[in-house]
């Protein structure tokens, strides 16, 4: 009868160090392998950059509210001028005895006509033969009432001056007009482009008449009351006439003086000095 046999004593010796050897392998490795982790570079280590991120739009920078930046169009508002002398402005009336250019009328050359301030009054001059233009008064209402003072310069009067009132267009509005140099005046209306004298025919076949209380050579002044259906004519405070509008404007509409120049006029054409001007809507 066959009996069981035990594991052999050098088979367990065999095991034993087999096993004994691959623990020193082990550790073996596992020194070798920390050797090599401990004499290489260490890696590098991740941190929060202090340069800020690279955008491809740039952040908006609040500008400094303490000193605002003007770009070139955008400068301060500038301060209005101030009135002086007797000038006077309201919405209805205005007084301008031209101490300033506070009023603010039209100032302009273009080589052809010259419009400006001079000495305390306004000055209108036209420098080329049979031409004319004019300046609109600086107001926001309709005039009624136009006073002023009027002179021309000393020596030949190679031209007229005068008003337009109730001004539409280039061919629709009414003038007054005078020569200061015969001491003569015309009244007028232009519509849709036809002259319409308003003044009498005089023994001459002409419109113009001669006012008696005019001084050539001298300060003149004016008042005209221009009215959609009649005009008036003072001079140096006498009445002239009043003339009936033919056919009165449908609507109110500017006033301006002008300067016109005749076709015989030399280099310097003909130059007006307006002063004391007041331009008035009466109130009811």
């Amino acid at each position: 009868m066959n009996t069981k046999r035990g594991f052999p004593w050098w088979g367990v010796a065999l095991v034993v160090g087999c096993v004994c050897i691959l623990c020193v392998g082990v550790l073996g490795l596992g020194g070798v392998a920390y050797y090599f982790q401990v004499t290489s570079e260490p890696p590098t280590p991740v941190f929060v950059s202090p340069i800020p991120p690279i955008f491809t739009e740039q952040p908006t920078i609040a500008p400094d509210i303490t000193e605002p930046t003007l770009s070139a169009t955008a400068q301060p508002p500038a301060t209005e001028p101030s009135l002086t002398g007797s000038q006077e402005a309201n919405e209805y009336r205005i007084y301008d005895d031209f101490s300033s250019d506070a009023l603010g009328w039209p100032v302009f050359d273009d080589g052809k006509a010259i419009m400006k301030y001079e000495d305390g009054q306004y000055s209108i001059q036209i420098k080329e033969a049979e031409y004319f233009d004019w300046a609109f008064m600086p107001v926001e209402f309709s005039p009624f009432e136009i006073w002023f003072d009027i002179k021309g310069v000393d020596g030949p009067q190679n031209g007229t001056a005068g008003v337009f009132c109730q001004y539409q267009d280039e061919d629709n509005y009414y003038y007054v007009e005078f020569d200061l140099g015969d001491a003569s005046y015309v009244i007028g209306q232009f519509v849709d482009g036809e002259d319409i004298p308003l003044t009498p025919e005089n023994a001459q076949g002409q419109y113009w008449q001669k006012a008696s209380t005019f001084k050539p050579g001298a300060v003149n002044r004016i008042g005209i009351g221009c009215y959609q259906d009649f005009i008036t004519l003072f001079i140096n405070d006498v009445w002239m006439m009043e003339a009936t509008v033919q056919t009165p404007a449908e609507t109110l509409g500017e006033a301006a003086f002008f300067v016109y120049t005749y076709p015989f006029t030399d280099a310097e054409g003909y130059k007006v000095y307006f002063d004391n001007a007041e331009v008035y809507k009466p109130v009811q």
